[in-house]
């Protein structure tokens, strides 16, 4: 029952399994590919700007791990209890550029490109 369970999960789930690739379509006309030239390095600065709420996002979560941490120990150090009960956190923060992507899309589209969307399921 348990293995018949699992199977069905499985195929479940790889059933539903998709990849989107995209093919960028240039507009014909100078001012057309201007405009993508453009778009794309609005998308390098959105890009940026996420890798950089990142950084910072980590760094602040570091910040407050470290006090937590040190304030802890401090308290086990008063209170004459273990301090090796204290543990640091672990801070995580990943930039997240989906937005990017997508507005990079309209924008191509606005500049009278294309955006073909080729689905596979696997």
């Amino acid at each position: 029952m348990k293995t018949r369970l699992i199977l069905i999960l499985l195929t479940t789930l790889l059933a539903s399994c998709t990849t989107t690739t995209y093919e960028f379509v240039v507009p014909a006309s100078e001012s057309g590919k201007l405009c993508v030239t453009q778009c794309a390095g609005i998308r390098e600065q959105c890009r940026g700007n996420e890798i950089q709420r990142a950084q910072s996002d980590k760094a602040i979560c570091q910040r407050s791990a470290e006090s937590g941490y040190r304030a802890c120990v401090a308290s086990a150090s008063a209170n004459k209890t273990d301090p090796g009960k204290c543990q640091r956190r672990s801070c995580y923060a990943s930039e997240d550029t989906s937005r990017c992507e997508s507005e990079y899309q309209q924008c191509f589209v606005n500049c009278g490109g294309q955006v073909i969307p080729h689905t596979i399921k696997y």
